[in-house]
């Protein structure tokens, strides 16, 4: 949202326009769109993975109103379909505007990492928030939480309504989406140590969108019909995955969870077909990503644990990594879910 995520999240198109991504629509950037910060200042931007869904119209909300507080004018945009290649050109826009300080939340690293490194040359600010681009030459990485805590929280759920044992299967996104490939390692090292007696069936299932999400998971329910817990990976697969759930009449016998904004995964949880979706708070990343591009633009250091305004806890920056970490994951379920509103 991971990000999250970015990710919790890269290809996010169809259904999965209420996933783990933002606002607005528009593929081509314009110098303030509706809803940003606007006004005078130096111009910040954040590229997202796909725009018009409601993971990143969350975090626009939060990034727009600490820019304004700061001083600075916002610009959010990003591709109307999850197309790394748009978003390689929507970031060279903003940077032919002149903008001050740039955040993406990559869909394929390898692809912007060049462009990452032709924005530093010409000195602009470039992190990454959401979803990384490790190999580049961003200036820090804005995690929304870290791998191993998301992908031991998304199997504590499956695993506390498993019993701790039993059969379960692993719906991700994108093959080569490091951030959902890093959750997935983290969460199968949770069973491994912490749950010895579940066994991962059908390796892990690769999809593009919600509907090849559905189908994965029902082929995964047909191969093992004594099939007790599934996790899906990034927001598209979360509506595909329990609706395949649903549909074979299987909610509350198949615990699932996964990484889902809770306005994409509220209906599936209230109807018993999810246990559980854990994401973070996405309008506080949106703080976060805006304080952090100005400590840099301001020449600060940051230092190993800071408190940022309008954060509810204090947050902690690992300088080895250059990763500034938001906080622990929430885990949404019946009890909390309908607060939520992205």
């Amino acid at each position: 949202m991971r990000n999250i995520r970015a990710g919790i999240v890269a290809t996010l198109t169809a259904v999965a326009l209420t996933a783990c991504s933002t606002v607005g629509g528009s593929a081509s950037p314009s110098a303030v769109p509706d809803g940003s910060g606007g006004g005078g200042g130096q111009k910040v931007a954040f590229v997202s993975q796909v725009e018009g869904v409601p993971y990143f119209s969350a975090f626009k909300q939060g990034a727009a109103e600490t820019a304004r507080s700061l001083g600075m004018s916002y610009t959010q945009a990003g591709p109307a379909t999850a197309d790394a290649t748009e978003q390689v050109r929507i970031f060279n826009s903003l940077v032919q505007q002149g903008y001050a300080a740039i955040a993406v939340s990559p869909l394929d690293p390898r692809s912007m990492n060049p462009a990452i490194a032709a924005a530093r040359q010409k000195g602009i600010v470039v992190i990454t928030s959401d979803a990384d681009a490790p190999d580049s030459q961003r200036q820090l990485f804005a995690q929304q939480a870290t791998d191993d805590a998301l992908g031991a929280t998304v199997m504590d759920q499956i695993a506390k309504t498993m019993g701790g044992k039993g059969k379960y299967g692993i719906v991700s996104g994108a093959a080569d989406t490091q951030t959902f490939n890093s959750w997935v390692a983290q969460a199968r090292k949770r069973q491994e140590s912490a749950y010895p007696g579940m066994q991962l069936v059908g390796g892990v299932r690769y999809t593009t969108d919600t509907a090849q999400a559905l189908k994965e998971a029902q082929d995964l329910m047909t191969a093992n019909p004594d099939l007790k817990g599934l996790i899906a990976v990034p927001s598209t697969a979360v509506p595909g995955v329990a609706q395949a759930v649903q549909n074979a009449g299987k909610a509350g016998q198949i615990a699932v969870s996964g990484f889902g904004s809770p306005k994409t995964a509220r209906t599936y949880v209230e109807s018993g077909a999810m246990t559980s979706t854990v994401l973070w708070d996405v309008p506080q990343l949106g703080i976060l990503t805006v304080w952090a591009m100005k400590q840099l633009l301001d020449g600060k250091q940051i230092a190993a644990e800071s408190t940022v305004p309008g954060l509810k806890q204090p947050v902690k920056y690992d300088a080895g990594h250059k990763t500034l970490v938001l906080g622990p994951p929430m885990v949404f379920t019946k009890s909390n879910i309908a607060q939520f509103d992205y």
